[in-house]
């Protein structure tokens, strides 16, 4: 078995949304004077990897402490957009059905779209700002064929009142943004792990995600 990360590195480097704290660490003791580390931290739930629960644009849905362990864990497809760029534009349906998914084949999947964005921008300036974006028909056409999640390595949304949010958290189908690799995955399905934090009435947690490929099988 071979295991891919899709996981952002968590440090101070990532770029944060527009109005969000960076990733801040304090030293609370070291090595040098208490012979041990410990480290408080400040950030926000929404920067790096992480999933969004549907708390987040819901205020009487759940909280991502709240969602089954099995919807974090289980069959996953990637889904290559590269033919499309990478510079701020809508990924639309037809773009979606050109590169050759079939609604009725992603029941019960995380759906992981693959542009490489995040890949070589999660700790760039322009990481929200240059990115491409999920067209509206393109969300409503994913959560009508019944996906568990969906995962992105670029912004769902292009800008307020962010209505692919809604389309999703709407239906709880979770969204798993700003991760990495994907091309590093290939396109037969796979087992995804994306295990965010337990954290009590949260609208979303950081997550460590990782795609499980059986040997052998994959490109």
């Amino acid at each position: 078995m071979t295991l891919i990360d899709l996981t952002v590195p968590w440090g101070g480097e990532v770029q944060p949304l527009d109005g969000h704290p960076r990733i801040h660490f304090e030293s609370v003791t070291t090595h040098a004077k208490e012979g041990r580390s410990n480290t408080l931290v400040e950030f926000s739930i929404h920067t790096g990897t992480h999933i969004d629960s549907p708390y987040h644009f819901f205020p009487e849905a759940k909280t991502i402490d709240q969602i089954p362990l099995e919807t974090f864990i289980g069959p996953a497809l990637v889904v290559d957009l590269t033919d499309f760029g990478t510079e701020r534009h809508a990924i639309t349906l037809d773009n979606l059905l050109t590169a050759g998914i079939d609604a009725l084949a992603l029941q019960g999947l995380r759906v992981l779209l693959r542009t490489d964005w995040a890949t070589f921008h999660w700790n760039q300036a322009d990481l929200y700002t240059g990115n491409p974006y999920l067209a509206e028909d393109a969300a409503k056409w994913l959560a009508d064929a019944g996906i568990v999640a969906l995962g992105l390595d670029f912004a769902v949304d292009s800008e307020f009142p962010y209505p692919n949010h809604y389309v999703f958290l709407g239906r709880e189908i979770l969204l798993m943004e700003n991760l990495i690799n994907l091309g590093q995955v290939g396109n037969a399905p796979f087992t995804l792990v994306a295990l965010p934090l337990r954290v009590v009435g949260g609208d979303g947690g950081p997550a460590r995600v990782v795609a499980m490929l059986e040997d052998g099988v994959h490109d």
